[in-house]
């Protein structure tokens, strides 16, 4: 048994549009033992866990404890009482799936599909032979342009973070595409809006849908201490 999960029917993210969501840990104390190991969170940079949604995952402690009961977090309940709109399930808010109990995660994946949803998540523990199952399903978090290379070797799509004024598409030294800009943030700096549900609605599907033959993508440093300098990349 690893840690287990839970999953919430709707979201006010704004970046991400209102979708089921998991949530790795019923406290922050068991999401964030799911990261134990990831730089991110030893260096206090990480923005799940030390932004709003560390806060967050308390609010869902407190409702499972009125209720005395985790069961209305199921994956069931949870598409059950989805938005309309919603085209994919957040693998995940807070925590690191590969580290969650695998058969709740397994069959939180199964029955997402079932349903005609795609799955979207990251995992930082790529490289752990206890992770490889999720390869196809979840993409590789990863922090350069040589992890991406690294992980797409292994077999994996790279969601990567990079330098927070990266803009445009980072290309191989051949000039074919090694990854896109999240549209969500490409839009942001321009001051529209464009969520992640909006662009699993698109016609391709979820960019970060890992079992999709895409490029990589990759992210502005968005995390509470992004400060670094940094090149534009065409």
């Amino acid at each position: 048994m690893g840690i287990p999960i839970a999953v919430v029917a709707q979201s006010s993210n704004i970046k991400t549009g209102n979708i089921p969501t998991v949530w790795v840990g019923r406290n922050l104390a068991q999401s964030r033992e799911s990261c134990d190991g990831c730089p991110l969170l030893a260096s206090g940079d990480c923005y799940a866990q030390y932004g709003s949604p560390s806060f967050a995952i308390a609010s869902v402690a407190r409702s499972a404890k009125r209720a005395k009961s985790w069961r209305r977090y199921t994956i069931e309940r949870a598409i059950a009482g989805k938005h309309r709109d919603a085209r994919f399930v957040r693998f995940t808010a807070l925590g690191d799936a590969a580290r969650a109990d695998r058969d709740q995660v397994k069959h939180a994946i199964a029955v997402t599909r079932s349903h005609g949803l795609a799955v979207v998540g990251y995992t930082h523990f790529h490289r752990e032979r206890s992770a490889q199952w999720l390869k196809g399903q979840l993409m590789a978090s990863v922090q350069s342009v040589d992890e991406a290379r690294d992980a797409n070797a292994r077999g994996w799509r790279a969601a990567i973070v990079m330098p927070r004024d990266t803009v445009g598409t980072l290309r191989n030294d051949d000039g074919s595409i090694l990854a896109v800009e999240c549209p969500a943030i490409a839009a942001s700096r321009m001051g529209k809006t464009f969520t992640c549900n909006d662009c699993a609605s698109t016609k391709r599907g979820a960019l970060c849908d890992a079992s999709k033959e895409l490029p990589n993508v990759y992210f502005a440093d968005h995390g509470p201490r992004a400060r670094r300098s940094l090149p534009v990349v065409r």
